[in-house]
């Protein structure tokens, strides 16, 4: 028998927002209750969570069921712990057990600390073995008729670090407009994708585990109010990226119905190099690159090492450590960025889903360009300036040339170098930014468009049409957060997250948010991700060949709140379209070197 207490949709309860004050409260967005916590059999084994009383900012009235309260399960395990005969291979679903589990305190993350310092988002690191754990956010624990979509989170970080435990990921609003949230734990780092030579032991492991966990979710959600045939997808950065490439993965198909990538980055990662790579840091580590020499070093040695490997990565040092010299390593690096599918290695990522020719057939870009996932409504989202602060590094390289001038160095069109510095005049801090943002947009932006581009793209041309939405397409829609951060003037990688997750309210948000006055904007983000987690549709028109989008918080008013605007989006297709065409000559070079070599 399910014990649930719990709250049901209540039209008269409305929002519990403050009226017309639009400033960021200090009250966190759920606070327990006292009460005795929910208690669910489920068909994993029973558990028992924690009721909260969901504390509302928002002032917005959806057309949906509003709930009060969310009871939360944290710390759920869906695969047997990663140790022993079990480390680094594929994940074991967990036996069904028997007593109630407690489930009110998160469980042990994969994360031992983040490769990239003091994080934007809050992620704790919790001890444990048992890592491959969800948590459960719902409004109607028990009531197994309830039917309400699901929305399952797919934590980023680098694809090295990040976890399910952040107080960010709490999913009380999405639970407030009926929804319920599953947040997925996944292993990191080489422990998640790193090859094993000699060995049975997967690729994708990490990509297996975020598998695994949905295939829980058919499995037991419907005794936490959810229906299990009604599941988006979701995950921010390499989050995101998880999300693209299940969305390309056979393996996955049939487990969710929707998805949505936010600023989602692409490995793509050759099944030889992640070879080479592997073979690199078992020499830097002092082992064997195989299953012995791997678990001589425990979980946590090995991402501490990563971390040293992959700023080795970054410094661009050969197979051997030893750091390549380069005639000018700017005009090489902005080379390598204008060029389709720039190495994530550039950035010091050298783990992710890899192109193994099993759960990853073929490269994520070219799966989606084929038609994997067209069934699926994708919805996107990427920032303004994502990952800008790359352009740190590049100052010292300048030597007193422009950004335009390196840009054309580079192979880049004179005109659209001088249109690209002129579209980004908001970057007035130093030549080096301009450089920094170019970098950063060929990771997300241009990526983002491509994929827009292929799927209208092939929709079209199954259904023979070339105006209009074509029939029976599933439809991707784009966005850009575009508001920029009262301290740095700019609209960063991760800002973007508690406006969708509508959590402004939690204490860490004042790092951000500086106390703006921002609940209507988090109101019209997460507002329009719900409607796409009910309905399949944001609330604005798909890309199509007009490359129309969706914009929040332009600071400058230069394109009104939430417009569908092509402008925005303008200069990242223009960018695009000259990368493919310089890879297409790229290509036809190398081509004619290797037939005039095969004719001598």
């Amino acid at each position: 028998m399910q014990e649930s207490d719990g709250p049901r949709p209540a039209d008269a309860i409305g929002t519990t927002g403050r009226g017309g004050d639009d400033s960021v409260s200090a009250t966190p967005i759920a606070v327990p209750t006292g009460e005795t916590g929910p208690r669910v059999d489920a068909p994993c084994g029973p558990v028992r969570g924690v009721w909260r009383r969901i504390v509302s900012a928002s002032r917005a009235r959806p057309p949906y069921a509003r709930f009060e309260r969310s009871g939360a399960f944290y710390g759920i395990p869906y695969a047997e712990a990663p140790i022993g005969a079990r480390r680094l291979m594929a994940p074991v679903p967990r036996a069904r057990w028997a007593e109630e589990r407690p489930a009110v305190l998160p469980g042990p993350t994969p994360q031992r600390g983040s490769i990239f310092g003091d994080s934007a988002i809050p992620e704790p690191s919790v001890e444990g073995e048992d890592m491959l754990n969800l948590n459960v956010f719902t409004p109607l624990p028990g009531d197994v008729d309830a039917g309400l979509p699901v929305y399952v989170w797919i934590h980023g970080g680098g694809w090295s670090s990040g976890c399910q435990a952040s107080p960010w990921y709490d999913g009380a609003a999405f639970n407030r407009d009926g929804v319920v949230t599953v947040v997925v734990s996944y292993r990191l780092g080489f422990d998640g994708y790193g090859w094993v030579e000699d060995s049975d032991a997967p690729f994708n492991r990490g990509l297996l585990d975020q598998i695994a966990a949905l295939e829980w979710v058919r499995r037991n959600i419907v005794v936490f109010g959810g229906d299990p045939g009604n599941v988006t997808i979701g995950g921010q950065s390499a989050g995101g990226g998880n999300v693209l490439a299940l969305m390309a993965c056979p393996r996955a198909r049939g487990l969710f119905r929707r998805a949505i990538s936010e600023s989602g980055a692409v490995t793509d990662i050759p099944a030889d190099r992640a070879r080479s790579t592997a073979r690199r840091m078992a020499r830097f580590c002092g082992i064997e690159p195989n299953l012995k020499g791997w678990r001589e070093l425990n979980y946590a040695r090995v991402l501490s090492v990563t971390a040293e490997f992959e700023k080795q990565i970054e410094r661009r040092n050969d197979e051997h450590g030893v750091e390549r010299e380069v005639p000018d390593a700017l005009v090489e690096r902005i080379g390598a960025a204008i060029t389709p599918g720039p190495d994530m290695g550039d950035m010091g990522i050298v783990y992710g889903p890899t192109v193994d020719g099993d759960l990853l057939p073929l490269p994520v870009r070219e799966a989606l360009a084929q038609g994997a996932g067209e069934d699926i409504p994708l919805l996107t989202m990427s920032t303004t300036h994502e990952f800008i602060w790359i352009a740190f590094g590049l100052a010292q390289e300048l030597g007193g040339r422009s950004a335009e001038e390196v840009m054309v160095q580079a192979g880049m069109d004179a005109g659209l170098a001088a249109d690209y510095v002129a579209a980004h005049d908001e970057l007035t801090g130093g030549e080096h930014l301009c450089l920094g943002n170019l970098i950063s947009d060929t990771m997300f932006h241009t990526p983002l468009l491509g994929w827009a581009r292929a799927r209208d793209d092939r929709a079209r041309s199954r259904a023979g049409s070339s105006a209009g939405a074509p029939a029976g397409s599933a439809g991707t829609w784009v966005s850009r957060f575009a508001w920029e951060s009262p301290e740095t003037g700019w609209s960063t990688h991760c800002f973007e997250v508690p406006f969708a997750f509508d959590c402004l309210s939690h204490p860490y948000c004042d790092h951000t948010l500086r106390a703006a006055p921002l609940q209507t904007l988090a109101d019209a983000v997460h507002g329009d991700w719900v409607r796409f987690i009910l309905t399949g549709d944001p609330g604005w028109e798909p890309w199509d060949g007009r490359g129309l989008g969706r914009t929040y918080g332009d600071p400058r008013g230069s394109v009104p709140e939430g417009a569908v605007d092509g402008e925005v989006f303008a200069i990242d297709l223009r960018l695009l379209e000259a990368g493919e065409r310089l890879a297409e000559t790229m290509t036809t070079m190398t081509t004619m070197t290797e037939t005039a070599g095969s004719a001598e």
